[in-house]
């Protein structure tokens, strides 16, 4: 296998209705999709969703230096099988300096076409599948009105949903989760998240009078940087914090368990990096005694929300997967065809190219052996 070319495609999909939490409203996703093909003419599909607050990357700099750079240090090599790809895709991992959601989405790219040229699946990597498929986690969002909560908790009773997270950090939040608590009923545990929202006062002083209403773990109750902060909040309230926005890097994971500030890491494979870093941080907590938990990405296409259902199926542990689904409902097409028919090589997905092109940001180019799309 050796890789010729990597197509480019900045991509804005809109959203049936804004999604919303106190740092962030979204109407669309902006992300990137590669195409990277081999000189045998197979392809294999990543995708790219940087996020400042995540890890640092942005869209501008993904297609200006981190592609360019990985394309250039993988274009023309030769692969024997897929433990050499693998081999390769772990030296990158040490050796480049590239944003942790570039790596993410070319580790599913490479996956992906070496999957389909040595004939192996893409969570292979990871190890056997270990059960059966984990149930979905819902996130209720600032989009949701407050009075129009009761009605929207009461189908997610009716649905069996258990595995329920309330964004929070605004000045109705303890209104919003009786509403919430109320309607879904005692035996549902609730998960907050103010996405940093709060300072340290004002995080204890909320979460204190929140967990009347079954509230069991705080996601981001402060600043990503502030550590200290959050081992405060965790030793002041006894609340299980999990870390999010603090959580992109192995070397952010050693920080937070030096710190003691947090119970919990949540892992996502677009900001983690992808699956062999996210699979270092899950090790790393457990050998620490951390437990992990994972979600998707709001405005993730089907590429990336397969890649976490993969990571749910092959790594043991985790009750629930946030976001599943979510997303396939929130943009108005997605362009991953009938997510639910998996192929055996790869990611085991087949993108509707005609879909892509519909809501690829601007129209194809070609520049230095790289077909791009200009911006």
């Amino acid at each position: 296998m050796r890789i010729t070319n990597i197509a480019i495609y900045p991509v804005s999909i809109p959203f049936r209705q804004p999604f919303g939490h106190a740092l962030h409203w979204r109407d669309k996703a902006d992300t990137i999709i590669l195409c990277i093909s081999c000189d045998s003419g197979q392809k294999g599909w990543g995708e790219i969703l940087p996020r400042s607050y995540l890890g640092g990357g942005t869209i501008d700099k993904v297609l200006s230096r981190d592609l360019p750079e990985l394309f250039g240090s993988w274009r023309g090599r030769t692969f024997e099988s897929g433990d050499q790809v693998v081999a390769a895709l772990r030296e990158e991992r040490h050796t480049g300096s590239y944003s942790l959601a570039a790596c993410a989405g070319w580790e599913l790219a490479v996956l992906d076409l070496a999957g389909k040229a040595f004939g192996f699946a893409a969570g292979d990597i990871l190890g056997s599948v270990v059960g059966p498929e984990v149930e979905a986690g819902v996130v209720i969002g600032f989009d949701i009105p407050t009075e129009k909560l009761e009605k929207h908790c009461l189908l997610l009773r009716l649905t069996g949903r258990r595995h329920i997270k309330v964004k929070v950090g605004r000045c109705d939040d303890l209104r919003r989760l009786q509403i919430v608590s109320a309607t879904l009923g005692p035996a549902v545990p609730i998960r907050v998240d103010a996405n940093g929202a709060w300072s340290v006062d004002e995080a204890i002083s909320q979460l204190r009078q929140m967990q009347r209403w079954n509230v069991r773990s705080v996601e981001q109750p402060v600043a990503a940087h502030n550590l200290d902060g959050m081992r405060n909040v965790r030793e002041k309230t006894g609340m299980t914090v999990v870390a999010d926005e603090s959580l992109c890097s192995f070397l952010d994971a050693c920080s937070i368990i030096q710190a003691r500030a947090a119970d919990v890491f949540n892992i996502r494979i677009a900001k983690c990096g992808g699956f062999l870093a996210s699979l270092d941080l899950v090790i790393l907590a457990r050998d620490s005694g951390l437990c992990c938990q994972l979600g998707t990405l709001v405005g993730e296409t089907g590429i990336l929300s397969r890649a976490s259902e993969i990571f749910a199926e092959r790594v043991a542990g985790f009750c629930f997967l946030e976001g599943k689904g979510q997303n396939r409902r929130l943009l108005v097409e997605d362009i991953v065809e009938d997510p639910g028919a998996h192929g055996i090589y790869g990611l085991g997905i087949t993108v509707a190219e005609n879909s892509l092109a519909r809501w690829a940001a601007s129209t194809s180019t070609t520049l230095a052996g790289v077909q791009g799309v200009a911006t």
